[in-house]
């Protein structure tokens, strides 16, 4: 470990002179002066200037290629102005830098005339000048115009193309796969600073709504300074003061009256009682103030978020809903320490309640109450622009989330109990416990340009970043022991004592990137990481059977594997038309897996013996021993295990179509190997059949040797795989004569054997076993029985339209949200009782079966009202789910031979209404 961070930071240190602009926070603007006959200005004046900018305008003259290059520009809109001795002034408005994006402007001056200047507005370019990945932004205007649900940053991150939402309907569901990847695959920052699970690759803090400024979604062709992924690069860039005092305040609310309730399905209780989606209560509001500390030296912004979403889905008592709950702090800083160096801290606590969803096979009972609180800082990210050519940036962030998940009644003593033919939990919930993550990321670049080497303008990048991430978690059964029933008769239990494990791991990476610039109209993306991970047991305190921390320590087992790998990147993006409106880009990545903790936890020495026995009638109870399985005999880790890798191409042409349309089309493909999962390398099994209730056979894997004998390797087993194959079509209509519009179609399949292999209808799309609790997939060979085949992400086509438009002579503004999906892929199931143990196989490929397609249409009207200087009231009414599309997300059971097999449990949530106001003071 020691000798590959000393052999990064040498990398760095030579390379240092030759370095472009830091990318996670800013946004480039490059162009080239030229006069009439085509020849190159240099030292014309130019100027930029934004309200994003702290210390006002910057200013450059350009080089002897009539060059302008400003490398590290804060999201915003921006004005252009460029004067040279004895040419008119130009001068450009709206001008929108996203973050990351590089624009790009060719500018011819002209001779003194009639005229003394040339004004234009917003007549160039928009599109991405170098990049050559896919990727979507959603700025400002997007955030406060289109109607989403306010749940979090993932209204929108759902919305981007090419992007498949496990549940598009819920609002307590986060889980997305891009391009068909996992939806543990993705990287998650925020202000560039990476808040993603340790321990399952999920998105652990999530600003609140009012506090974003942009959302950023780099779908495909990540450069090599993202790393430890194989999706998306989600990076969300909150809002920051102004030299301006900001105050904005909005409230939203919903009633029962304002829902409709399209399905109603029968619980338990006397009488037979009937329930619909029912609204308990909703209200949201939140509070935003930013401005000048010290004018042009030191700016603040700061906001709180509390919202309260309680309902109940149909088929459950409408006296225990859901009860989520938010409350979101945000603070942030951003210093200008001296001219062309700043820094940014920012401190963001989440504390929310998001229990389990009670359906009609779960009741409130047997779910989960999990709340949390998610401190994230960023110490701080400092940068300092050395000249037009030169910048370097560090950064430190840390957050650390607790979770406790327990029994929603509170008691801890009644059993969990679960019927395997009719897929009803009761009781209890089948474990309760708490969940501790903790993720620390040290990140340094430096970024060079240099102009004419070798006949080519070279962006060159090098960084090195050290990340530590942590977890550990306890599991508890209530009692001790739950209970499995077989069509209400006594089956089996299964009992254990309480668990606590854990895992760490230490990265220590580096890359270097150079986007080679040929004739202006070719670049081509050359980018190389390298990252050292070591995957760890560390040390925890012991647990009581009441599942209490003691003063008694669980000693790890120390380092576990290590892990060095090469990532390689190369792009290209080439300007079909000297206007540069018309661009080919083309991409190859391999993007490679980084260590997740919770594939490390089921080995840890703090996890306890699983006991499931049989019930005998003869005895009248469960003395029947089915399987023991002790995580230190029967589990084992490959240490020669590798890292999951995904090979991504990717070909697509962008044109802007005059001044305010944009066009795109792309094709994706992606072929994951070396996914880690489980196999059985102890255990001897023979073929035999078993017969199905509706007479037919079943090719079964008994077991011919003992149980004890049994090894559960975790490994790269052959034959996991992941293929993808999308097109996707992207239009974008901007803001002109009152309306504009966005859209997308994609039309994808993924297909492999992956670990979420055995996930239920709707389940999401896994790569990993991590989880809690950890899944068992491949322990058994039965598992593998038709699980090849659609992953559970799968989703064939996929429409989005969203826009707005000013209702003429009204004051009136009209906007939607238009998305439609095809349904998840299942397949039907079958319990089949072996030796060791019940076994749940497929019947068919998974995909065989999907649940019904869902459009959702949502629609917002909005009347602005100016109270006189800069105080304005706006008043909204969205309507979600106009069309009261009430197609199933979840299932009671995908057992075909169970009484409840197909049957919807939960549904996209009904046609509703919201009143929303929202006051600005001072914009």
């Amino acid at each position: 470990m020691r000798k590959s961070i000393t052999f990064l930071i040498a990398v760095t240190c030579l390379l240092q002179p030759d370095i472009v602009a830091a990318q996670e926070v800013t946004g480039t603007l490059i162009g080239t002066v030229l006069d009439a006959q085509g020849g190159t200005l240099r030292g014309a004046v130019v100027r930029v200037g934004s309200p994003a900018l702290i210390g006002g305008l910057q200013m450059l003259t350009t080089n002897e290629k009539g060059q302008l290059r400003f490398p590290a520009l804060p999201p915003g809109p921006y004005v252009l102005d460029i004067e040279m001795q004895g040419f008119k002034a130009y001068h450009e408005e709206e001008i929108r830098i996203g973050v990351g994006a590089t624009i790009e402007r060719r500018v011819v001056l002209q001779l003194p005339g009639i005229e003394e200047s040339v004004v234009v507005q917003g007549t160039g370019s928009r599109i991405e000048a170098r990049g050559s990945g896919f990727e979507t932004r959603f700025g400002p205007e997007d955030l406060r115009a289109i109607p989403v649900r306010r749940f979090s940053m993932f209204d929108f991150i759902r919305a981007a193309p090419g992007v498949s939402p496990t549940s598009p309907g819920s609002v307590s569901t986060n889980s997305v796969s891009a391009f068909g990847s996992g939806t543990n695959e993705n990287t998650f920052l925020i202000d560039g600073t990476n808040f993603t699970c340790p321990c399952s690759g999920e998105a652990r803090s999530e600003p609140g709504v009012d506090f974003i400024q942009e959302v950023q979604v780099q779908s495909v062709g990540a450069s090599a300074e993202f790393g430890n992924m194989q999706g998306a690069v989600v990076n969300v860039v909150t809002r920051q003061g102004s030299d301006r005092f900001l105050y904005d305040a909005s409230y939203y609310g919903q009633t029962a009256g304002l829902t409709s309730r399209p399905v109603r399905l029968a619980y338990p209780g006397p009488g037979q009682p009937t329930s619909g989606y029912e609204r308990v209560r909703y209200r949201d509001a939140t509070t935003n103030l930013g401005g000048p500390v010290v004018r042009d030296r030191l700016w603040f912004f700061t906001g709180y978020q509390h919202l309260r979403d309680y309902d109940s889905q149909p088929g459950t008592d409408p006296a225990f809903p859901r009860t989520y709950q938010q409350d979101k702090i945000f603070a942030k800083l951003t210093w200008r320490i001296a001219p062309g160096m700043q820094l940014l801290q920012s401190f963001h606590d989440e504390f929310w309640v998001n229990p389990e969803l009670p359906t009609r096979v779960k009741p409130f009972e047997a779910t989960q109450r999990r709340h949390a609180s998610v401190p994230a800082m960023t110490f701080g990210h400092l940068t300092h622009t050395l000249s037009s050519n030169t910048v370097w940036d560090v950064r430190v962030g840390r957050f650390v989330f607790t979770r406790k998940d327990d029994p929603s009644t509170g008691n801890v003593t009644t059993p969990g109990r679960f019927d395997r033919t009719t897929g009803v939990f009761s009781g209890a919930p089948q474990t309760f416990g708490g969940l501790t993550l903790i993720r620390t990321t040290t990140k340094g670049t430096i970024n060079h340009y240099r102009p004419a080497l070798l006949g080519a303008d070279h962006q060159w990048r090098v960084g090195g970043q050290i990340e530590k991430g942590e977890h550990y978690l306890s599991t508890i059964i209530p009692s001790g022991v739950r209970f499995v029933d077989n069509g209400g008769q006594a089956f089996q239990t299964v009992s254990s004592a309480p668990s606590l494990t854990g895992g760490v791991f230490v990265t220590a990476s580096g890359f270097a990137s150079d986007a080679i610039t040929l004739g202006n109209l070719l670049t081509i993306n050359a980018g190389l990481r390298f990252d050292h991970s070591r995957a760890m047991s560390q040390d925890l305190r012991a647990l009581d059977p009441q599942g209490r921390e003691t003063e008694n320590i669980v000693r790890g087992l120390g380092t576990l594997y290590t892990w060095n790998v090469w990532s390689p990147r190369l792009g290209v993006a080439t300007k079909l038309t000297a206007d540069g409106r018309t661009m080919l880009r083309a991409s190859y990545g391999r993007f490679n897996q980084g260590v997740l903790t919770g594939e490390l936890s089921p080995f840890h020495p703090g996890a306890t013996p699983t006991t499931t026995a049989g019930f005998d009638s003869a005895t009248g109870g469960y003395t029947s021993i089915v399987s023991v399985v002790d995580p230190k005999r029967n589990l084992q880790l490959d240490p020669e295990t590798r890292s999951p890798r995904t090979d991504e191409y990717s070909i697509g042409v962008d044109r802007e179509v005059g001044r305010r349309l944009a066009v795109a089309i792309a094709y994706v493909h992606k072929a994951g190997s070396h996914f880690i999962g489980w196999t059985d390398v102890g255990g001897r099994y023979r073929e035999e059949t078993r017969s199905l209730p509706d007479g037919r056979s079943l090719p079964v894997f008994v077991i011919a040797n003992a149980m004890a004998d049994r090894r559960f390797l975790l490994t790269n087993p052959a034959g996991y795989s992941l293929s993808y194959n999308g097109l996707v079509a992207a239009v974008e209509k901007r803001r002109s004569r009152g309306w504009q519009a966005s859209g997308s179609y994609t039309w994808s399949r993924a297909s492999g054997l992956q670990p979420s292999g055995a996930a239920t209808a709707a389940g999401p799309q896994v790569s990993t076993i991590a989880g809690t609790p950890f899944l068992t997939f491949g322990q058994d060979p039965n598992n593998l029985t038709n699980a090849r085949g659609r992953l559970p992400n799968d989703r064939p086509h996929m429409l989005r339209v969203m826009g707005g438009v000013d209702v003429p002579r009204t004051g009136l503004v009209l906007a939607a949200n238009v998305q439609h999906f095809s349904g998840k892929p299942w397949a039907a199931t079958a319990q089949i009782a072996l030796p060791q143990g019940d076994q749940r196989i497929f019947l068919e490929p998974r995909g065989s079966r999907r649940l019904s397609s869902q459009t959702l249409v949502d629609l917002r009207l909005s009347r602005p009202i100016a109270l006189g200087g800069s105080t304005r009231v706006e008043l909204l009414v969205d309507v979600f789910n106009l069309l009261n599309d009430n197609a199933e997300e979840g299932i009671a059971t995908d057992n075909l031979f169970s009484p409840n097999f197909g049957q919807p449990t939960s549904f996209s949530d009904p046609r509703r209404a919201m009143l929303g106001v929202r006051l600005n003071l001072g914009r």
